[in-house]
C-alpha cells in the first residue's frame, strides 16, 4: 500500500529539522531544511506545496513543490528520506503525489526538476513518474562545490501537443533538438541553419546596482512583454547598466553557488551581445563565473549570436511558456570557464545524448584540432 502524504504542519519543523540532519548531515547548508523561520514561512506560503509522510507520528520523508502561478510552472525540491527508511519505494510514492497534486490543481501546465548526478536513484526515480530528461547543467558551483545537475520535467496531458511550430534553428542545436524530440515523441523537427558570426566586441564600463527590491521593482516597470520577463521561480536582484546609458542587463546573483542567471536586458537581448566580454568578467569578478540564460527556441538571431561568443545549450524545455492556445520551447544557455568534466557522475542511459552533444560542442568550441585550448 501506498504511503499517503499529507501537507506539513508548523509544530512538524523539529521533526523535519532532525530528518534533514539524519539524511544529510550537521552541515547541510539549504536553509530550507536548516533554518526554522524559513522552514514556517514556507509551510504557509501560497505558492509552496509541502508534503510529508509520518510513521507513528514521527516524519520520515518530505518533498516540496513550489508553483509560479503567474508563469504556470511547478518545481519540486527538498525530496529526503529517512536512511533507515530508504529503498522501500517512498521517494517513489513521494514525487508521484507532490506531481499529481500540482498537476491536478489545472494551475500549472508543467512540473520541472533537478536531480544530483552523484546518484543515479533520484533520476529514476523522476524517470518512473513520467518525467522526461530535459538535458544536463555542467559546472554549476553548488555550495563550494562544482556539480552537474540533471533536469527533468513532466507534462499535464495535451499540452506537448500544443507546441508552437519552430521553422529555423541554428545547427549546433541539431543533437540537443534531435534528442529531445525523440524523448517525448514528436515527429516535427525544424530546419537546422549555420548561425551568424559573433558581431564586433564593444568594450564598456558597468555600473553594479545590488539592491533586489529596486531592482525587481525596476524590472517589471520597465520590461512590459510576458515574453522577455520569462525567468520562472527567480527573482532579479541585480542591474547591471553601462555608464553611458545605452542598455540596461537584469540578473540574479548567487555568490554562494557562484552564478548568475541573465533575465533580459534593455532596449533587447540583442543589444547587449556585442558587450558580452564585459559582461561576463563583471560577473566573473562578483564570484559568478556560470552565467545561465534562457532563450526560446524560435529566437534563431539571439542564439546564433550566444553561440558564437562561447554559450553553449545544455537544455531544452518543450512547452515551457504558454502564449494563448500554444506554446513556446526555451532552450537553456551556459557560459562557464571551466571544460566539461564528467567523471563520477552517475547518469540514466536517458542523459546520454546530452552529455555527448555537450561534449563535442564544447570541443568544437574551445579546442583546436591538435587538442590545445583556443584563446
Amino acid at each position: 500500500m501506498a504511503p499517503a502524504f499529507e501537507p506539513a504542519r508548523l509544530d512538524d519543523i523539529d521533526d523535519l529539522l532532525r530528518l534533514y540532519r539524519r539524511a544529510h548531515g550537521a552541515n547541510y547548508p539549504i536553509a530550507m531544511g536548516t533554518d526554522p523561520e524559513v522552514m514556517a514561512a514556507e509551510i504557509e506560503a501560497r505558492g509552496t506545496t509541502w508534503l510529508v509522510w509520518r510513521d507513528e507520528n514521527r516524519v520520515v520523508a518530505s518533498i516540496t513543490g513550489h508553483i509560479e502561478h503567474e508563469d504556470r510552472l511547478g518545481k519540486i525540491a527538498g525530496l529526503v528520506v529517512d536512511p533507515a527508511a530508504q529503498g522501500g519505494g517512498i521517494a517513489h510514492h513521494a514525487v508521484g503525489q507532490i506531481t499529481g497534486r500540482m498537476l491536478a490543481t489545472g494551475d500549472v501546465d508543467s512540473v520541472y526538476g533537478t536531480a544530483r548526478t552523484i546518484h543515479i536513484a533520484p533520476q529514476r526515480v523522476c524517470l518512473r513518474n513520467g518525467f522526461h530528461a530535459l538535458g544536463l547543467v555542467p559546472n554549476l558551483f553548488k555550495h563550494a562545490k562544482r556539480e552537474t545537475m540533471a533536469l527533468l520535467a513532466k507534462h499535464r496531458d495535451g499540452v506537448l501537443e500544443q507546441r508552437a511550430e519552430v521553422h529555423k534553428v541554428p545547427k549546433q542545436l541539431e543533437k540537443l533538438v534531435t534528442a529531445t524530440h525523440r524523448t517525448i515523441g514528436l515527429p516535427h523537427l525544424p530546419e537546422f541553419v549555420e548561425g551568424a558570426d559573433l558581431p564586433e566586441a564593444e568594450p564598456s564600463r558597468l555600473e553594479i546596482v545590488e539592491a533586489p527590491q529596486f531592482v525587481q521593482r525596476h524590472f517589471e516597470h520597465t520590461i512590459n512583454d510576458p515574453a522577455r520577463r520569462f525567468y520562472p521561480l527567480h527573482k532579479p536582484n541585480v542591474l547591471l547598466a553601462d555608464e553611458q546609458g545605452e542598455y540596461q542587463i537584469y540578473g540574479h546573483l548567487n555568490r554562494h553557488d557562484g552564478y548568475c542567471t541573465i533575465f533580459g536586458a534593455t532596449p533587447n537581448p540583442q543589444t547587449i551581445i556585442p558587450h558580452l566580454a564585459g559582461v561576463i568578467d563583471t560577473l566573473t569578478g562578483m564570484g559568478a563565473p556560470h552565467v545561465e540564460t534562457l532563450v526560446p527556441l524560435h529566437e534563431f538571431d539571439e542564439l546564433s549570436a550566444l553561440l558564437a561568443f562561447g554559450f553553449l545549450p545544455v537544455a531544452l524545455y518543450p512547452a515551457m511558456r504558454r502564449d494563448g492556445d500554444r506554446y513556446h520551447d526555451y532552450v537553456v544557455m551556459v557560459h562557464t570557464p571551466q571544460p566539461p568534466d564528467f567523471r563520477g557522475l552517475t547518469i540514466d542511459e536517458a542523459f546520454r545524448p546530452f552529455t555527448e552533444q555537450y561534449i563535442e560542442l564544447w570541443t568544437q568550441k574551445f579546442l583546436n584540432t591538435n587538442g590545445v585550448f583556443r584563446a
